[in-house]
C-alpha cells in the first residue's frame, strides 16, 4: 500500500514539473525594430506595458487618439527636447524627455 502512495505521489509530482511552461517577459514586447514602427514596450515593476491606440472613442475633431507619440521642440531660449509619449489607456502612462543645452555661443569672425 505505501509503494503504490509512493508510486502516485512521484507520478503526480512528475506531471506537476512536467506542465511548467516558462513564461518569459521579452516574448510580450514587441519586437525590436529600427525601421519606424511605431512600436514601444518595456516591462515597468514587472509588469508588461505595451502601448496601444484608444479604440471605442473618437475626440472632438476625428481621429483615434494614438498610444505613442514622438514630439521635439524648444524649451525656454536655451533647450531643446525629445520626448516620448506613450501609454495603453488602461493603467500606465510612460512619458520620457531628453533636454539638451544648445549652444550659444557665436562665432565672432
Amino acid at each position: 500500500m505505501k509503494n503504490l502512495l509512493f508510486k502516485t505521489t512521484l507520478l503526480l509530482f512528475t506531471l506537476t514539473l512536467s506542465n511548467c511552461e516558462k513564461n518569459d517577459p521579452q516574448d510580450q514586447l514587441p519586437p525590436i525594430t529600427q525601421t519606424g514602427a511605431n512600436t514601444f514596450g518595456a516591462i515597468v515593476d514587472g509588469r508588461i506595458f505595451v502601448a496601444k491606440d484608444k479604440t471605442g472613442y473618437t475626440p472632438p475633431g476625428g481621429g483615434t487618439p494614438k498610444g505613442i507619440a514622438v514630439t521635439v521642440g524648444s524649451f525656454l531660449p536655451d533647450y531643446e527636447y525629445f520626448g516620448i509619449d506613450a501609454r495603453n489607456y488602461e493603467d500606465i502612462y510612460i512619458y520620457i524627455y531628453i533636454y539638451t543645452k544648445r549652444n550659444t555661443r557665436r562665432n565672432n569672425l
